[in-house]
C-alpha cells in the first residue's frame, strides 16, 4: 500500500486523524477542532479541505474502502501473502481501517449500508482480477451475491470482535489479534475444515433444491 501510506498531504493527515477519532468519539462527539488538533492543523484547514464534518466523514468512508481494496489487490498481485514480513506490515497498516469499519458496522444505518455496498462492488472487481491472475477460482452463481456473502462474513468478525477477543484472549482489533485469527479464517475459506465429499454432496443438493423452487414460481 505504498501510495496510501506515503500520502503525507495536509488533507491526508486530517483524514487519517478523523479515521482514528470517529470510532472513539462517534459522529456527534467528534469535533472538527479535535480532529484539527490531532492532525496538527487549524480548524479552518479542515473546513477548507472537506467543507464540513459530513464531508470529512464521507471522505473517510471512501478512503477506507479504497485502501482496504488496494491492500488486497497488491497482496494478490505482488504475492505479499507469501511473505511473513509483508503480512505483518499489512496488519499494521490495516489496523486503523479495521477499527473504523468495526465502528461503522456497529453504528449501522446509511453509512454502514454505503460502505457495505462499496466493498461488495470492489470485491466483484477483485473476483474478476483474481480469475485472470489465477488466484481466485470460478465464482458460484451471481458474482455480486457471492461478494455480498463474503463481505458479510468479514463484517461478522467485526460485529463479534468483543466475543472473539474473549475467546482468543487477544484484542481482535489489533495486529496481533488479526494474525491470531487468520489461520482459522483461512481454513474455512480454503474448504479444508469440512470433508470435501460432504461439501460437494451438499452443493448438489442445494442446486437441486434451487431448481425445484424455480419450477414452482
Amino acid at each position: 500500500m505504498r501510495s496510501v501510506v506515503e500520502d503525507k498531504t495536509t488533507a491526508a493527515r486530517i483524514r487519517d486523524a478523523a479515521i482514528a477519532r470517529f470510532p472513539i468519539d462517534g459522529i456527534n462527539g467528534t469535533t472538527l477542532r479535535a480532529v484539527a488538533a490531532d492532525a496538527g492543523v487549524s480548524p479552518g484547514l479542515v473546513i477548507h479541505h472537506f467543507g464540513s464534518k459530513e464531508g470529512l466523514h464521507r471522505a473517510c468512508d471512501d478512503h477506507v474502502v479504497r485502501a482496504m481494496t488496494q491492500m488486497k489487490r497488491e497482496s494478490l498481485g505482488e504475492g505479499a501473502y507469501r511473505r511473513a514480513a509483508s503480512i505483518a506490515a499489512m496488519y499494521q497498516m490495516a489496523l486503523p481501517l479495521v477499527r473504523y469499519i468495526a465502528w461503522t458496522v456497529g453504528t449501522g444505518g446509511e453509512t454502514a449500508a454505503r460502505i457495505f455496498d462499496e466493498l461488495v462492488d470492489e470485491a466483484v472487481e477483485l473476483f474478476a482480477e483474481g480469475r485472470d491472475s489465477g488466484t481466485i477460482g470460478e465464482v458460484y452463481g451471481d458474482p455480486r451475491k457471492q461478494a455480498a456473502v463474503l463481505v458479510a462474513m468479514q463484517f461478522s468478525a467485526l460485529v463479534f470482535h468483543e466475543h472473539l477477543t474473549r475467546v482468543f484472549g487477544i484484542d481482535m482489533l489489533t495486529a496481533e489479534g488479526l494474525a491470531a485469527s487468520a489461520p482459522y479464517t483461512l481454513q474455512i475459506l480454503s474448504g479444508d475444515l469440512f470433508d470435501r465429499q460432504v461439501m460437494e454432496e451438499t452443493k448438489k443438493a442445494l442446486q437441486e433444491l434451487e431448481r425445484s423452487q424455480e419450477g414452482t414460481r
